[in-house]
């Protein structure tokens, strides 16, 4: 695949990054656009757009080289080899499109469906391409005008921002769970219709901080929302948490389903502006940063659980000594995309962890596990495979005694879960804070805050 290179303000030439032995069975697909004008169909239904993508900046599309130093970081193009699924790739085909060089047609809408929007290219990219600000309009616009896609995202998140349905899809899992017929690939955690809420009274002194509830990790995570709030007691501040099944429209917005991320977005920012914020999943809480990085009339602080660890180490310490070097037990820690590519907090939690256990490096440790948001469930395949790839670069370590694959966010902790081969029965894929509120229960000689088995309901 050739992928031409832009000066500023050329026109696309119509050529797409395709290898030698695709362009056989892709050029009809890839083919120059004659009539800018004309309305192109896509598999999920007519995208109902004279001229697509005019909303995507054309300097930052200009901004890509087209060099290929993202590849070897983006995810689905390790796994197909196609450059159409890589970053250069899919800012060709998009920057075609926009120009009104190529047809939107079935091959570029699944180049573009099929991104993670892990953004695993930006810190990579020499250029500094804004691949954020690229991809999340053409996905707005792809999803809004297309009916079979924006419906059956709508119908997957429908649940979230709605509390009396989630409990009730709650409800519809623990029983599933319970008598064993709930799919293994859906991840779910250790289920419980109990709230954390409820067995967490806050702390009477201390600096006052907001645990953010959320919506899966309220619903599907209580046991991660108890350890977060043992944790951050135990160092000497006063957690409370923020409204049950608060939502903030993270996993809309990644979908593509702005106006209803907006409408939950208005309702976090009107009950939570000015506050604390402790966030406990790297999706929510990289989103949460950028929507209140809007308002600064009223700065709100917008903390990862393991970050806010970090940089109270000292009351950490005081609360829990390190542990000694041989009795350290041994720990993978996969760095979720949000932490690592937009937040850029993700030593936070080897370091925290560090203080208590052997933290174990693996060979591509920035490549993502491929859970996506919701693209776990539209590419369940690709999913799958790239979970492997990363399952591989973990067995080598397996050997070194690991007992722990530690993730920040609860679609990664799901989706490692989900994919766990059997030769790694022993290993239980668990929050970082899980680990932090063990090593504190244990040095206080509690035996309430344990490690809640991914394996176990």
């Amino acid at each position: 695949m050739h992928i031409p290179t832009r000066r500023r303000g050329d026109p696309c030439t119509g050529q797409c990054l395709l290898g030698a032995g695709d362009l056989s069975a892709t050029q009809s697909r890839f083919r120059p656009r004659q009539c800018p004008g004309a309305r192109a169909l896509v598999g999920n239904g007519p995208l109902v757009t004279d001229r697509p993508f005019q909303g995507v900046d054309a300097d930052d599309l200009a901004s890509c080289v087209a060099c290929g130093l993202c590849l070897p970081h983006c995810p689905t193009y390790r796994t197909t080899g196609s450059d159409s699924q890589s970053p250069r790739g899919r800012i060709a085909l998009i920057a075609g499109v926009r120009d009104g060089a190529l047809d939107l047609d079935g091959g570029i809408t699944e180049a573009i469906d099929s991104c993670l929007q892990c953004m695993g290219c930006m810190p990579a990219c020499p250029s500094g391409v804004r691949y954020d600000r690229i991809i999340a309009p053409v996905v707005e616009e792809m999803t809004t005008h297309r009916r079979g896609s924006r419906r059956r995202r709508s119908l997957v998140l429908s649940p979230l921002g709605r509390p009396r349905l989630l409990r009730l899809v709650t409800f519809i899992a623990l029983l599933a769970a319970r008598l064993g017929v709930l799919p293994k690939r859906f991840g779910a955690p250790p289920l419980s219709f109990g709230r954390a809420h409820a067995r967490c009274a806050p702390a009477s002194s201390g600096e006052k901080i907001i645990i953010f509830s959320g919506c899966v990790m309220d619903a599907w995570y209580g046991h991660v929302h108890r350890d977060t709030h043992a944790v951050v007691t135990a160092m000497g501040f006063s957690a409370s948490f923020s409204e049950p099944a608060l939502c903030c429209g993270a996993l809309h917005s990644h979908g593509g389903l702005s106006a209803r991320a907006k409408n939950l977005e208005e309702r976090v920012t009107a009950e939570l502006s000015g506050a604390t914020l402790v966030v406990n999943s790297a999706g929510c809480g990289a989103h949460l940063r950028a929507l209140f990085s809007k308002d600064p009339q009223r700065p709100t602080k917008v903390v990862d659980v393991m970050d806010f660890i970090d940089v109270n180490m000292d009351r950490l310490l005081a609360a829990c000594p390190p542990a000694r070097e041989g009795l350290r037990e041994s720990v993978v820690v996969h760095d979720a995309c949000h932490l690592r590519n937009l937040l850029g907090t993700h030593l936070a939690a080897h370091r925290v962890l560090g203080l208590h256990h052997r933290v174990l490096s693996v060979p591509d440790d920035g490549l993502c596990c491929g859970a996506g948001g919701a693209f776990a469930l539209e590419h369940p395949v690709m999913a799958r495979e790239i979970a492997e790839r990363k399952y591989v670069a973990i067995d080598t370590v397996v050997d070194a005694g690991v007992k722990f694959i530690s993730s920040g966010n609860p679609g990664c902790i799901g989706h490692l879960a989900a994919n766990k081969p059997s030769t790694m029965s022993h290993v239980s894929v668990v929050h970082p804070v899980q680990l932090v509120a063990r090593m504190i229960a244990s040095k206080q000689g509690s035996e309430g805050a344990g490690v809640s088995d991914q394996r176990r309901f």
